[in-house]
């Protein structure tokens, strides 16, 4: 029994993922930024500074309202936070994203459908529509920009608590972060007593493994091992890397030496979850001083490390501004650890 658990552990090394042929939207999403805080300029009033959790929050709004028509949400019907009547699944956006209701009251959602985001069509949707009073608001300091298909989706923030869309602390989420953090140290604290240099924390690392997680949420762990049978065919379903990628505005070109590895143990138990690492197949990469940054997230019972390198090939950083092309196909190393070694008792 033993044995068939251990075959259950695979690395799926170097799997090539065809990135379909498309244009990353973050220039248009930019573009828009930089066209609301121009008409903001003319009426003398402070530019919107990024805000790194309105952002997160806008990407997974437009991709839950992408398959929408555009007649679902008519320009002006602006999304109130304190009201979400119009996004069942908000509660659960806000949780991707680790922020904390209470720190939404005061912001404001407003989506727009333009088919093929025009810029100038985007833009006119917010500057000559009813959204103007709220760009025209100098409460409203920081905003975060999302966009799906024919969707663009801008989120305002305050500087005040109750606007901020700042980090959820509420005990279910602290819990989240201290396994991350818990397991983050444990690894950290394992290379040490190789005499391997520490990992250092990689933010756009911290959110793709994030996305990852959610993305193998409601995957069971019995069922990991079907994983192994055609690389080709699961990871891709698996993991809708491009798309990922966009979501934390990662540049496709700087992950091609880093490496995902996935660990699903019921409950996430502290101590199962790092033996998951540290005493499996997944030790060659710990082991590696090529590594030297990392990400962690964790959704129910999953939990991914990112692993990013010091070289632009492995940074695991921002997309460029320039258009990135694809329709290339991106090596990317993948590994997914099949089975849990808390099962090896049975």
């Amino acid at each position: 029994m033993a044995s068939f658990k251990l075959s259950c552990f695979f690395v799926l090394v170097h799997v090539s993922l065809l990135l379909p042929n498309m244009v990353l939207s973050n220039d248009d999403e930019d573009t828009l930024l930089q066209g609301i805080n121009s008409y903001r300029q003319s009426l003398r009033l402070p530019q919107l500074a990024k805000n790194g959790k309105a952002d997160c929050l806008a990407d997974e709004i437009a991709d839950e309202i992408e398959d929408q028509p555009c007649t679902t949400l008519t320009t002006g019907a602006n999304i109130v936070p304190s009201t979400q009547t119009q996004l069942s699944d908000y509660p659960k956006l806000l949780k991707k994203c680790g922020i904390d209701v209470n720190t939404t009251t005061d912001g404001v959602i407003l989506p727009v459908c333009v088919p093929k985001l025009v810029p100038t069509l985007v833009l006119t949707n917010y500057t000559h529509t009813s959204y103007a009073r709220y760009l025209n608001n100098s409460k409203y300091t920081g905003a975060g920009v999302g966009s799906e298909d024919d969707w663009m989706v801008v989120v305002l923030s305050t500087s005040t608590t109750a606007g901020s869309f700042s980090r959820a602390v509420s005990l279910v989420s602290q819990m989240g972060f201290e396994k991350e953090d818990g397991l983050f140290q444990g690894i950290n604290n394992y290379r040490k007593s190789l005499n391997v240099s520490e990992l250092k924390k990689n933010e756009k690392a911290d959110c793709l493994a994030d996305e990852i997680a959610d993305d193998l949420e409601d995957y069971p762990c019995s069922g990991a091992e079907e994983f192994a049978g055609d690389p080709a065919i699961t990871v891709p379903r698996l993991v809708n890397f491009p798309k990922l990628a966009k979501k934390c505005d990662i540049d496709v070109n700087t992950t091609m030496d880093s490496i995902i590895l996935p660990v699903c143990v019921p409950k996430l138990v502290t101590e199962l979850v790092l033996n998951n690492f540290t005493k499996s197949p997944y030790t060659k990469f710990l082991n590696n001083s090529k590594f030297t940054g990392a990400g962690v997230g964790s959704e129910d019972d999953w939990i991914v490390v990112v692993l990013a390198t010091d070289k632009p090939s492995g940074s695991v950083s921002g997309a460029a501004a320039s258009l990135v092309a694809f329709g290339m196909v991106q090596s990317l190393v993948v590994s997914f650890l099949g089975v849990f070694l808390a099962l090896l008792s049975f």
